[in-house]
């Protein structure tokens, strides 16, 4: 598997700070910046402006979604922006939720599993320098062929993926995969036995193949991070109309019987209640958090698991908010967005990890 070393996200910041902190990102040798897709602003023109201010960092989508571009749009985009970066750009896609895709985009979320095979059918040969010529049960595109002159690479296909399905299809089509919220035993267990079924159902191996997890993240002075990342955890493993399998997640850390009274005290209403419920060990499990030593700490123990690409997502302290509509029952209470505390926290990631 590649060795693609420590990530961050730089989403919920204006395009000039996301410039600014994937300068510093690089100049502390992070590997890679992801940007995602949901309502902070679009992740390509960032992505641009980010390729070029940076040299050697890698700049990826994590993710822009499936439906949100035609097929061949997104491929010309990714052609264009990899000549950009110089060979460093990474292709995220994933199917994002139900409520985007519907509500956000006016589209149809169908046939997740059909709907990703299509449109790696169509995008992996446009990037190739191929035609693409598929005629699909959701996507479809007659005889594409992008002219212009293709850099020496393309961009690797990165889905992002969580279930067992989901990992078996990123280890079939793509060249990585992108997962969230994952205990130890949640990447041994389930995440890399199915990349590996889904490798051999391809004939090849998982040899260069990338593993990025992303989690909620809270570098701070002391270890008071494990305590003030804890309505992200509250926030995900109740997030079950998002992915079940963050559910699993939790319960193959060992934390069963804290996740039903979380998932009790949520429904009720009382979200402080189920934050005040979730131990520290429960959120050391699931996010990482704390001093920048304990921070390496976990890094270097997701490494051990399989992990290739650790991918920090710096969270304002106590901060939690719905995922989709009709996550927290109506009236619960949410906490408004600190962002001159989520800058410190951004600045104590880049400063306190620096290589």
């Amino acid at each position: 598997m590649g060795d693609n070393g420590l990530g961050i996200y730089l989403q919920s910041l204006p395009v000039d700070l996301s410039i600014d902190y994937a300068r510093k990102a690089e100049e502390a040798g992070f590997r890679s910046v992801w940007l995602s897709e949901i309502v902070f602003g679009d992740a390509i023109v960032p992505a641009t402006a980010i390729a070029l201010a940076t040299e050697r960092i890698d700049i990826a989508t994590g993710i822009v979604g499936l439906w949100a571009r035609s097929p061949v749009t997104t491929a010309m985009t990714a052609a264009n922006l990899h000549r950009v970066a110089d060979g460093r750009f990474v292709l995220g896609v994933g199917l994002q939720s139900r409520t985007y895709v519907d509500n956000w985009h006016g589209l149809t979320y169908e046939r997740p599993l059909q709907a990703i095979r299509e449109w790696a059918s169509i995008v992996r040969p446009i990037l190739d320098g191929g035609v693409a010529d598929v005629e699909g049960e959701i996507f479809r595109t007659r005889g594409f062929r992008l002219l212009a002159q293709p850099a020496e690479t393309r961009p690797r296909l990165v889905l992002a993926a969580i279930g067992p399905k989901m990992c078996q299809l990123a280890g079939e089509l793509f060249d990585g995969v992108l997962g969230y919220f994952a205990s130890e035993a949640y990447v041994r267990e389930v995440v890399i036995p199915n990349l590996r079924i889904g490798a051999e159902r391809a004939g090849r191996s998982l040899d260069g193949f990338q593993i990025a997890i992303g989690f909620p993240s809270l570098v701070s002075e002391g270890e008071e991070g494990l305590q003030q990342v804890k309505g992200q955890v509250a926030m995900f493993c109740t997030a079950t109309k998002s992915s079940p399998s963050y559910v699993t997640s939790v319960r193959l850390a060992g934390f069963e019987r804290e996740l039903e009274e979380v998932t009790r005290l949520v429904g009720a209403g009382d979200v402080r209640g189920a934050i005040a419920a979730i131990p520290d060990e429960m959120a050391d499990a699931l996010t990482i958090a704390g001093s920048p030593d304990h921070v390496r700490s976990r890094i270097a123990a997701y490494r051990d698991a399989g992990v290739t690409t650790v991918v920090l997502n710096p969270s304002a302290p106590d901060v939690w908010f719905a995922l989709y509509e009709g996550h927290f029952p109506e009236g619960a209470e949410m906490p408004a967005f600190d962002f001159p505390a989520f800058l410190g926290v951004v600045e104590r990631t880049i400063g306190g990890l620096r290589a």
